[in-house]
C-alpha cells in the first residue's frame, strides 16, 4: 500500500512534464507562425514543418479558441512544402506531370460518371473549368484527375508511380493530400482555391497553367 503514492505520485509528475513540454511546443509554434506571417518568410523549413505536423490538431483548436483563423496553420504547412518539395516538382519532365482537381469544382449541373479507379470521367461539357483545362493538358499528354475524395490520390500514384504531381484543393484537403505525397518524397506542388466551400469552387486557371508547364533547370 505503500507504494501506490509514490507510483500515482511519478505518474503525476511525467504527466505534468509532458503538459509542460507541450506547452512549451505550442508556444514555439505560435511564435514561428507569427514569424512566417510577419517577416513573409520560411524559417527553418524542415524544423517548422515537423513541429507543425506533430502539433496539428493542437494547434489548430488552440487558433480556434483565440478566435484566430485556424486556416493559417493549413496554408503555412502547404507553402513549406511547396518550398521544399517545389523545386523537384518544377524540374521535372512536364509530360511526367499530372494535375488533380478536387471534386467540388465541377458545376452542380455535371454529369459525368465517378470511377473509383480514375475519379470523375469528364466529358469535357464547358460548364466548368476543367474541360477546357483538360483539353489543354491533352494535347500534351498530360493526365488530369478530379478526385473524389483527398485519399483518391493514393490510388493515382499506384497507377502512376513515378509522376510529379499539380494538386489543387480546399486547405484542408490540400494540406492533407499533400502530407502523403511529401511522405513519399514525391515532387509536388499545391495550389489553392480562390472560393471554398462544398459545391462549384473555383480556381485561378491561369495560375495553374503556368504552374503546370512552368520549368527549371
Amino acid at each position: 500500500m505503500n507504494e501506490l503514492p509514490s507510483f500515482f505520485t511519478v505518474l503525476g509528475v511525467i504527466f505534468v512534464i509532458i503538459l509542460i513540454i507541450l506547452a512549451i511546443l505550442l508556444l514555439i509554434s505560435i511564435i514561428l507562425v507569427y514569424t512566417i506571417i510577419k517577416k513573409r518568410k520560411i524559417i527553418f523549413p524542415h524544423a517548422t514543418l515537423f513541429l507543425l505536423d506533430t502539433l496539428y490538431y493542437p494547434l489548430k483548436r488552440l487558433f480556434v479558441s483565440l478566435n484566430l483563423d485556424e486556416t493559417v496553420v493549413d496554408k503555412i504547412q502547404i507553402g513549406i512544402r511547396n518550398k521544399i518539395l517545389g523545386d523537384k516538382y518544377f524540374t521535372s519532365k512536364i509530360k511526367e506531370r499530372i494535375v488533380v482537381f478536387p471534386y467540388c469544382l465541377r458545376t452542380t449541373e455535371c454529369k459525368a460518371k465517378v470511377s473509383p479507379e480514375v475519379g470523375v470521367k469528364c466529358l469535357k461539357c464547358g460548364k466548368c473549368k476543367i474541360g477546357e483545362f483538360k483539353e489543354i493538358c491533352d494535347q500534351s499528354s498530360i493526365k488530369v484527375f478530379i478526385a473524389p475524395g483527398g485519399s483518391f490520390v493514393k490510388r493515382v500514384l499506384k497507377r502512376h508511380p513515378n509522376s510529379s504531381v499539380l494538386l489543387v484543393a480546399c486547405h484542408v484537403e490540400l494540406n492533407e493530400m499533400m502530407k502523403i505525397l511529401s511522405a513519399k518524397g514525391i515532387p509536388e506542388y499545391g495550389i489553392l482555391l480562390s472560393k471554398t466551400g462544398c459545391i462549384e469552387t473555383d480556381v485561378d486557371m491561369e495560375l495553374v497553367k503556368e504552374k503546370l508547364f512552368e520549368a527549371r533547370t
